[in-house]
């Protein structure tokens, strides 16, 4: 299916206010900058969403009130590809934009590879990650003068909050410095799934409503797209700080659309874009733009200016960057992606045709004249199509969606071009998100955030105890307890079981845990020669072999000894990697499948045995087999087998039916795994970490709905 949709562009009033603390003198603010600028000198406590579009200056609306009032701030965001990019923006907006007052502000990147590299150089008497970071904090927020800007990911401020990062021998211990940043400016949070805006939302409430002298946080800020009504009530209703969508006066007043050219006093935000609509399955791109559409793809990428493929799968960028590069000897194809991320700086100075996958959907700024996307659910697909941005005249795009999506976008009925907010409204409709429970709230989130609330009340005195218990049942009420029949106690306790030790070992941090392999990259130019990655992926799709633990440092030079020590802890198997195998006609690579051992035999055929009551539970270990690709077999899987034969520490939930029958009955979609699973002569599959309790949500809701229309009650 095919179909064309001209869109129009965003433009955005300029206002000119010689009071804002820009110090260029011909910056004029847009007005969700002045707003914001305004909540912050206004207001004393408040929970701020700016969802102003794409490259309409955010960064900028919490930047220059920061600075104008020299307060501490935390900036959180999804990717430390990110951070980094964000740090060199900051300080060059630093520089340029306030040269009096700017040069006082510090700057510190924190991710867990500055803590293991640069800020070890910097103490080199800490032991771990987490005393690094104490002694950091310590340094740059009591014993220096001037406000200070850390840059991190929602992993390290959950484990942060939740006293995971500490002193070696006392992981209980606080970085209490955490509790001085005043304002938490959370970017890009409308890429959080449910589970990630859970466990963020509850732990930002929770320290705003711990006294100021345990903790100053009193201003969060969220950098977000348009928030659903779901998280619209959130605000309202389960944040103690008061609510402000500083957009609010925007629509056509402040925001609109515009056809050709920009108004005068207006900026153009985004571009018009004549859209080309096609219709492919998610991680099967490659295969239309290298097949049916290959005269199509070659002539788009060889046009004057740039052009920038956005895919889903690595396997898709080294195919889809393997042909361009053979194909367009004139022009410059590079590709970035989990496994080709160095030099990116270098890369996307010099490119004509960049082939990537999300390391460059969000943040890292480019140019881009013309864009090839895919777009698996309604966030990429806005994301992906923002990458065109702040120019004026119109740009060309083309974008590979699931056909129903595809057909909904035809449909679309214009006369000229379609006001951005249009699309937006039609991809609502359109996608659908498999991770969007609600029944994942109160059955799974508010069992997370009573685990962290008992861990607090057990380090605490008696009387102190007492207190957290009792005002973190009122915040697990308020965050999860909105639904009919109310929320009790019982309920959480029913749960809490099932991820109990799980919340100690996969699910800590803000994203959960999932299977890993450290890998050995032994491609030429490896620019991260170590590194972890996902294991299922290295499977399908690797040149892989695997090492015991004492064999893959014999192989690795000595030179990364320091790398793999501290990255081992963290992962099932250890492995080389010498790029992708050839895919078969279909664009698959090898199968995956788990084996039974006797624990999940022992879980099956008995306590687990009766589906409308077997939950997750965490499994010791797990057998796993790949079928043989002719030489693409991977001879060395015992290794990886004695890794996860025990002490794997898994969550695990388990159906009866092949994984497409699965999908197909619950409404999945593609971005929820599963794994054939052979239990005897029986037909099972496997979902794990994560989307083992999303999996049990969606069989839990299926069933309920059942039973109500069993009861005669229309749903």
């Amino acid at each position: 299916m095919r179909a064309a949709l001209p869109l129009a562009g965003v433009e955005l009033r300029r206002h000119d206010d010689s009071t804002y603390p820009v110090e260029t003198p011909d910056f004029e603010p847009y007005a969700h900058q002045q707003d914001l600028r305004e909540l912050f000198r206004s207001a004393d406590e408040f929970l701020a969403v700016n969802d102003s579009p794409t490259g309409g200056g955010k960064t900028m609306s919490w930047l220059a009130p920061i600075v104008e009032r020299g307060e501490h701030a935390l900036a959180v965001y999804p990717t430390n590809a990110l951070i980094h990019d964000q740090y060199d923006q900051l300080t060059e907006e630093l520089e340029e934009s306030f040269p009096d007052v700017g040069a006082s502000v510090e700057v510190l990147p924190v991710t867990a590879e500055t803590l293991r590299t640069q800020y070890a150089a910097e103490y080199p008497e800490a032991e771990t990650n987490g005393e690094r970071l104490q002694r950091l904090l310590r340094t740059y927020v009591y014993q220096r003068h001037g406000p200070v800007l850390v840059l991190t990911n929602p992993d390290i401020l959950v484990m942060m909050r939740r006293h995971i990062y500490g002193w070696s021998g006392d992981p209980g211990s606080r970085i209490r410095q955490l509790n001085e940043f005043e304002t938490v400016v959370v970017d890009e949070f409308h890429r959080a799934g449910r589970k990630e805006q859970n466990t963020l939302l509850f732990a930002l409430d929770e320290m705003y409503d711990l006294p100021e002298y345990q903790c100053a946080l009193s201003k969060v800020v969220l950098l977000s797209a348009t928030p659903t009504t779901r998280l619209e009530h959130r605000f309202e209703e389960a944040m103690s700080a008061p609510y402000h969508r500083v957009t609010g006066r925007r629509e056509t007043v402040e925001e609109r659309p515009f056809g050709e050219t920009p108004t005068n006093g207006w900026s153009a935000v985004m571009p018009p874009v004549d859209l080309d609509v096609r219709s492919a399955s998610t991680f099967d791109t490659a295969s239309e733009l290298l097949d049916a559409d290959w005269e199509d793809t070659e002539a788009f990428a060889d046009q004057p200016g740039r052009t920038v493929f956005i895919l889903d799968g690595i396997h898709e960028v080294d195919e889809v960057y393997t042909r361009l590069s053979g194909a367009l000897d004139e022009r410059t194809v590079v590709r970035i992606d989990g496994f080709h991320r160095g030099d990116a700086e270098e890369k996307l100075d010099d490119f004509d045709v960049l082939v990537s996958n999300s390391a460059v959907e969000v943040g890292i700024d480019f140019s881009v004249d013309r864009l090839v996307f895919s777009a698996p659910d309604r966030a990429s697909f806005v994301q992906r199509l923002g990458r065109l941005r702040t120019e004026s005249e119109p740009q060309s795009a083309r974008c590979y969606v699931p056909s129903t999506v595809a057909a909904s976008l035809a449909e679309i009925e214009h006369d000229g071009r379609v006001p951005r907010v249009h699309l937006v409204e039609t991809l609502e409709d359109a996608y659908h998100n498999p991770r969007e429970f609600e029944s994942f709230d109160w059955r799974y989130s508010a069992a997370e955030a009573y685990h962290h609330v008992e861990r607090r009340a057990r380090d605490a005195n008696s009387e102190r105890a007492e207190d957290i218990r009792e005002r973190g049942w009122t915040r697990i009420l308020r965050h999860f307890g909105g639904g009919d029949p109310p929320l009790t106690l019982s309920d959480v306790e029913a749960h809490a079981d099932v991820i109990d030790s799980a919340v100690e070992r996969t699910l800590q941090w803000y994203r959960g845990g999932s299977l890993q392999a450290l890998v050995y990259d032994r491609e030429p130019g490896a620019d991260e020669p170590i590194k972890t990655y996902d294991l299922f992926y290295l499977l399908r799709y690797g040149d892989v072999e695997f090492f015991s633990r004492a064999g893959f440092d014999e192989v690795v030079p000595n030179e990364y000894a320091g790398d793999v020590s501290h990255l081992a802890p963290y992962v099932t198997g250890y492995c080389t990697y010498d790029g992708t195998i050839e895919t078969n006609d279909d664009g698959y690579g090898r199968s995956v499948r788990l084996q039974a051992i006797s624990e999940i035999y022992g879980w099956l055929r008995g306590d687990g045995a009766d589906e409308g009551t077997r939950k997750p539970r965490e499994l010791d270990g797990i057998g796993i087999d790949v079928d043989p690709d002719g030489a693409d077999r991977i001879t060395s899987i015992d290794h990886l087998r004695d890794g996860m034969d025990g002490d794997l520490d898994v969550l695990c939930y388990a159906l009866k039916g092949n994984p497409s029958e699965v999908k197909n009955r619950y409404d999945l979609g593609t971005f929820l795994f599963l794994y054939p699973l052979a239990l005897g002569d029986e037909q099972w599959c496997v979902a794990l970490g994560l989307d083992a309790l999303y999996l049990h949500c969606a069989v839990q809701e299926s069933q309920n709905a059942v039973d109500l229309e069993s009861l005669g009650i229309d749903l």
